[in-house]
């Protein structure tokens, strides 16, 4: 009995210890409750931020119960929802954050890390202002992308002032009749210039009649360049006055009835010559033709020799399709309604076979634009009747 009893007092002993042991635990605790409760404090701090600022919470602040002592990982939301519920791919965290309010609303999802801790989102921040190819709406918890607002057509194109008028012409016809086709569908009242002497001579003057297009005569005549021939039908610094008029009736006569006026088809040689284009507007005017002088030289003098006739003339004003590119040939339309506007009228030249790929359906598309902007549309003949 005594070694029994020498064994129960030895276990009471033991067990004192082992209360004595559970002492510094009960500190711990405290000491526990205390840090959660600062905690606690510091994750109602991060809310309020994240309501005013429009981020995130801390991970450390949705990823379980900090009353409790130890961490509980929330779990990610399933991939595929079941059918009938709303819960997405950003399933929200309990707490304040779970109700979904403003851009603030937190997410809960994640990739757990080796801790079993989600991983904690980026901070998203208002003071930042995302590009326009960037930019992001967030709705439901998914990105749908914004795509970025297209240019007004209408940007480009200035107001008409006081009525300005514009006419269009396009050169270089008696060649490809499918090119042709594509300007006489053009909603405008084009007037189109034909060559003399090509194998479609003919029929193209016939196209434009029957269009309802302004038929003009395309006169070839010989460039300041003796290397560039201008084409059959041409007239030549060799030539007298009596035959630059022959020529001239010969192939009015080959384009047939409608012929409302010419211009030049190259020609700084002869432009350069008061007594030759001379000849040429006397050619013009005996017929009760208008002339328009492409100005492919800046020294021409057909402004002269009409001054001295009496007789008023066209000019032109702008080269649309120098350069075979659509935004190139917007560019020159935009400097001549710019033009128009300063002058009352402007007159721009495209080229059938040229360009027909590009400018007959840049102005199909301007056609309704420029009304719509008050610019009158006229043939080069209305320019004159004014």
């Amino acid at each position: 009995m005594a070694v029994g009893q020498k064994r129960r007092k030895t276990g009471t002993a033991g067990g004192r210890k082992r209360k004595a042991g559970k002492k510094p635990l009960l500190i711990d605790r405290g000491r526990l409750f205390l840090l959660s409760g600062v905690l606690a404090i510091l994750c109602v701090l991060l809310l309020f931020i994240n309501v005013l600022y429009g981020g995130e919470a801390s991970a450390a602040c949705g990823s379980g119960s900090i009353f409790a002592g130890e961490a509980r990982p929330v779990p990610a939301a399933p991939a595929a929802p079941s059918s009938g519920s709303s819960s997405g791919p950003a399933a929200s965290a309990p707490g304040p954050a779970a109700g979904g309010s403003g851009p603030a609303a937190l997410s809960a999802a994640g990739t757990p890390g080796a801790s079993g801790t989600p991983a904690a989102a980026p901070v998203a921040s208002r003071l930042s202002t995302p590009s326009p190819e960037s930019e992001t709406a967030v709705t439901g918890g998914e990105p749908l992308a914004i795509q970025p607002r297209e240019r007004d057509p209408l940007s480009g194109i200035p107001q008409a002032q006081e009525g300005a008028r514009l006419a269009f012409v396009i050169d270089d016809a008696g060649q490809s009749r499918a090119a042709l086709r594509r300007y006489l569908a053009v909603p405008l009242p084009l007037a189109i210039a034909v060559l003399p002497k090509l194998a479609n001579t003919k029929e193209s003057a016939a196209m434009v009649r029957s269009a309802g297009k302004e038929l003009m005569l395309h006169q070839p005549m010989q460039a300041e360049n003796l290397d560039l021939w201008a084409g059959p039908g041409a007239i030549t610094p060799g030539m007298g006055l009596g035959e630059i008029k022959a020529l001239i009736a010969e192939n009015l006569a080959e384009l047939g009835e409608g012929v409302r006026g010419l211009n030049n088809h190259e020609g700084s040689l002869i432009t350069e010559d008061e007594v030759r284009i001379g000849a040429v507007l006397d050619a013009a005017q005996d017929r009760g033709l208008f002339f328009m002088d492409s100005r492919t030289s800046a020294q021409t003098k057909a402004p002269d020799a009409a001054r001295i006739r009496g007789m008023q003339i066209l000019e032109r004003d702008v080269f649309i399709d120098n350069v075979l590119e659509r935004e190139a040939m917007l560019q020159q339309i935009r400097e001549g309604l710019v033009l128009a506007n300063k002058q009352g009228s402007a007159i721009m030249i495209g080229h059938v076979d040229k360009s027909a790929d590009i400018l007959p359906d840049l102005l199909t598309e301007l056609a309704p634009l420029l009304r719509e902007r008050g610019y009158q549309l006229v043939t080069p003949s209305q320019l004159l009747d004014r």
